[in-house]
This record gives C-alpha cells, structure tokens and sequence, in this order.
C-alpha cells in the first residue's frame, strides 16, 4: 500500500480551501462593473455619457443601475436655457411717510402717506358721491361725513350723471375734473366712479379709468389715492360692473393705492336696500351715512 506524502496532502487542502475564495472574488469584481446601455448612453454634456449608480434591488438578488442626467451633477448644458424665478416688484413708501396695508375686500395693497388731521381730501365721482334729489347733498353726504370725522378739508369735485367714459348732460367725464383736483394739491384723492358706463365696453371703461389713476398718481406721488368700485343699489350688479370691479383692484394693487369694494360688501344688498330712496338708485340720507360708515371702517383697515 502507498502511503501519500503529508506534504502533499496539506498542499491539497489549502488548495480545495482557497479556491472557493478565490472565484467568490472573481465573482465579485465581475458584478461591480455596469455594463454599457444598450443604447449606447444618454448624453448628459455633450460627448459625456449620464453618470450611472448602482444600487442593491432589495426585491431581487440583482442590481439596478439608476442613471442621474448629467445635468443633475455638472449643470445645464452649454447654450440651455435655465428657468429662472419670477422678479417680484414691492413698491417702497417715499422716505418720511407712514406705509399703510389696505385689507378691504381681501386685498392687502401698502399706500405709503400721511393723512392725518388738516389733510385735503378731495373727491371725483357721480351723484352717489355729489348726492341726488335733496339727499346727501353737502353736509348730509358721505364725503363731508368721512372727512369731517378724520379733520380733513373737503373739494367734493364729483358731477352728477359721469363716468369715466360718460360725459353725462354736463359733459365732464371724471376725466375732465382730473387737472383740477391735481390743481388742490390734495392729500387724499377718492375716485368713486363707473356706475353710469354701461353704454361702453369694459375694456374701454377699464382704459379711461387707468387713464384717470395714472395721471393722478403720476402728478400725486405722495397722495393717497382711494380707488372705490362701481357703486349699485341693489345686491345684485350687473357683470360689467363686477368685471369694472376686479380691474379696479388690480390697478389699485399695482400702485400701492386703496381698494375699497362696494360689490364685495354689499352695501345696498339685503335689507340695507332700505337705504335707497324712492327712486330705486340714488342712498337716502341715512344711506349716505351708511356709505361714510363703511368707508370710514375701510380707512381705518387701511391704516
């Protein structure tokens, strides 16, 4: 019988011991290396194939490669447009003066002025604003009311019949008194019109009405400016004046002005309808106290 040399025999061993380690290792190295996309690569930077991580698939005993754009890791390509956020413009109160936020009607809009006891007001309008057949006509109406309850100066310069674009019987469209209400050097300018416009269009309307704001603004820099909605009798207005409406607020916001909403309101709605006279459209002089009332609470808000 042949006896093995133990030699031999432990060579044998540590063989048949490593050689599981060694293709174990193999193996290894093999599955580390991902292999090529099929369709040859997504170009991230051009000439630059999308850079590749694997990761373990937990569901599977397999890898997944996820590829990342390269312009996650290296940024856009040369020439590509970048998407940029949306400057947002924030008009600043002049220097000296007192910035207010407006919140009538759910909008907050800043108006930067002092407008304290002694100012001018001076108001534009139609004959909501001037009073109407005996009813509030000068003390008795909401312009007086207001400005006497703030200690302002009152130059009602409103005409009863207009428009922005209506000259009524008069022809003086709001527009017409515009020089001479920049004329007052007011402190406080109201602009309370666009209930007798129906015969135009609202993009006309809402034209000659950025007209009238724009000149004011422009010549009134420090002024408070009181942009108030069209004006109706009842709850419920026509479509052109809500539409009126919601351009007047976005102008106002534009400039920093106050927005004051009769529509959203409701002034005349309801049982405040009672406020109206027997004519069925101009308040009573109970209604223009209750016009002076809620203006006076919108200033207030404003302030």
């Amino acid at each position: 019988m042949n006896r093995q040399d133990p030699r031999q025999r432990n060579r044998r061993g540590r063989f048949a011991v490593l050689m599981p380690l060694i293709i174990g290792a193999i193996a290894v190295l093999a599955a580390s290396q991902p292999m090529p996309p099929a369709d040859g690569g997504a170009l991230g930077v051009v000439g630059e194939p999308a850079r590749a991580v694997t990761t373990p698939d937990r569901a599977v005993p397999s890898h997944r490669t996820i590829r990342i754009p390269a312009e996650t890791i290296f940024g856009p390509r040369p020439g590509a447009s970048v998407p940029s956020r949306p400057v947002v413009h924030v008009a600043q109160p002049t220097p000296g003066h007192v910035a207010r936020t407006q919140t009538a009607g759910g909008m907050k809009v800043t108006a930067g002025t002092k407008v304290g006891g002694g100012s001018k007001a001076v108001f534009l309008g139609d004959s909501y604003t001037t009073g109407w057949n005996g009813a509030g006509l000068g003390s008795r109406g909401w312009p007086r009311i207001v400005s006497g309850a703030r200690g302002w100066q009152t130059v009602n310069l409103a005409v009863a019949g207009t428009g922005f674009m209506n000259p009524g019987w008069t022809n003086q469209p709001v527009g017409s008194r515009v020089t001479e209400a920049i004329r007052q050097k007011p402190d406080v300018v109201f602009i309370a019109a666009g209930h007798n416009d129906s015969r135009w269009s609202v993009s006309t309307t809402a034209e000659a009405a950025d007209k009238v704001i724009a000149r004011l603004h422009k010549a009134l820099p420090n002024a408070l400016l009181v942009i108030v909605a069209p004006i109706w009798p009842t709850g419920s207005p026509p479509t052109r004046c809500l539409a009126l409406r919601d351009h007047l607020r976005r102008t106002a916001a534009s400039i920093g002005a106050v927005f004051i909403d009769p529509l959203g309101e409701r002034w005349f709605a309801g049982s405040n309808e009672r406020f109206i006279g027997p004519d069925g459209i101009h308040p009573t002089d109970a209604g223009h106290r209750h016009m002076a009332a809620l203006v006076l609470a919108d200033l207030a808000r404003a302030q």
